[in-house]
């Protein structure tokens, strides 16, 4: 996991091989964060964008505290449909979702 490189342009794996739905394309790797970020890049929802996506529900849960305190890579996304731009996701959806 900790190959992956700031700079450095990945491809997301399909629906199928990764249980998550990104975005056909390559997304290039623009920061590595040692814990849960503390304050947004480009814009003022995308910490409440990527709490709900990768920490709800998991409250109470040791996969939570892995996750919140653990590395989070900020990804610019390819053009897609749903106009995302950047995204903050966890280390344990990174080495899911991305093929190295």
């Amino acid at each position: 996991m900790s190959n992956y490189q700031v700079g450095e342009k990945y491809e997301a794996k399909s629906y199928k091989e990764s249980g998550y739905n990104f975005p056909e394309g390559e997304y290039q790797l623009i920061i590595i964060r040692k814990g849960f970020p503390a304050a947004p890049i480009n814009d003022e929802n995308e910490l409440n964008i990527a709490k709900e996506q990768f920490l709800e529900g998991l409250e109470e849960t040791d996969q939570y505290k892995k996750d919140l305190n653990g590395n989070w890579y900020y990804f610019e996304f390819p053009e897609n449909k749903n106009e995302i731009k950047h995204m903050w996701i966890p280390k344990s959806v990174v080495k899911d979702v991305f093929k190295f």
